[in-house]
């Protein structure tokens, strides 16, 4: 867990610089270049203690609810190699971007529309809506310019995303950002993609895994690439449609599998009613069943929020408030487990 080295370095500096004859020198420094035996050893030790942690962890949180007969549900798909993870914006966060509510209010700030506007599209799910609103008043240059400079930059892997790889070394990713963080952490363990499926090559994605391609399906393409990009209301009327590309995606791709939400909220938004529609059409008996992730704020109503997400034929494993990363952590590291 190459990973976890940084945070290991924060926690031994957490007591301060030691001082020697005036100059400074950070603690884990000191270990790496005077002691680098003890320092393998500490940090290998480090990691055991951090690996019960999340367990114990893990074990409170499936202790909620009716998490662990759930759990215990999608852990069996998971070891027959069943379980596709579907990454949200909730992954990236950590590593410095923005949640997609909290870039439409940036973008807000420096246009013309009003908050309340903004917010009756927010507030109904309608995420599309908002951003054509948005795109509609600052104009195509600037609103892709700035899509791009947000989600087109380079940053650090941070946070729980890192797991990805350990946890799901061969299988296929789905995600909905636009960013390249999960790219980044399956090239830096040496995995990679043999391909990255955008917009409007989605339809090949069945034939692409006929032939055993390990494959990251970015379902709303990217922010670079504006002719496969799904963002805007007008761009979600075309890929949603009833003989859209991604309405056609769904039924034939993310249904083969059991889907894990990972870093989404799964709100009512138009991937959430495609999905539904497809549950409806298709028969919940028929279909596999999808998981997720999800913290339970103080306001949230669980069971009906069980019951809409049911709807979709997916079962939440509830985490608690405020406790996001180390909860998806926590749980990450259960799945693994033996």
């Amino acid at each position: 867990m190459e990973f976890l080295r940084s945070t290991y370095h924060e926690e031994i500096n957490s007591e301060g610089d030691v001082v020697i004859v005036g100059s400074a020198f950070q603690r884990s420094r000191i270990l790496v270049e005077l002691e680098p035996e003890t320092y393998r050893i500490t940090f290998e030790e480090w990691l055991d203690k951090r690996k019960q942690d999340m367990l114990s962890r893990a074990d409170g949180i499936l202790s909620l609810y009716d998490n662990a007969n759930r759990f215990a549900a999608l852990k069996q798909a998971y070891k027959g190699n069943g379980v596709v993870p579907f990454i949200g914006a909730g992954l990236s966060m950590p590593s410095g971007y923005p949640g997609w509510t909290s870039f439409l209010w940036d973008l807000q700030k420096e246009s013309h529309v009003l908050q309340d506007a903004l917010d009756r599209h927010l507030n109904a799910g309608d995420y599309d809506k908002a951003a054509q609103l948005l795109h509609d008043d600052l104009g195509s240059a600037l609103f892709n310019k700035q899509l791009q400079e947000c989600f087109g930059r380079s940053s650090d892997a941070l946070g729980t995303i890192n797991l990805l790889p350990h946890v799901f070394p061969s299988a296929n990713i789905v995600t909905t950002n636009f960013d390249r963080l999960i790219e980044s952490v399956y090239i830096e363990r040496a995995q990679g993609f043999d391909t990255v499926v955008t917009g409007n090559v989605l339809g090949e994605c069945l034939r692409l895994l006929t032939s055993g391609s390990r494959l990251l399906v970015k379902m709303h393409g990217t922010s670079e690439i504006v002719a496969n990009r799904v963002l805007l209301q007008s761009e979600y009327d075309v890929a949603y449609a009833d003989l859209g590309i991604v309405k056609r995606f769904f039924t034939k791709f993310l249904f083969a599998k059991s889907m894990l939400f990972l870093g989404c909220s799964l709100v009512i938004d138009r991937t959430m009613r495609t999905m539904e529609e497809v549950v409806g059409a298709e028969g919940a008996e028929s279909l596999p069943h999808h998981y997720a992730f999800l913290e339970l704020k103080e306001s949230d109503d669980r069971v009906a929020r069980k019951k809409l997400l049911a709807k979709a034929n997916i079962f939440p494993i509830w985490y608690p408030d405020s406790e996001h990363d180390e909860s998806i952590e926590a749980l990450l590291m259960a799945l693994l487990e033996d």
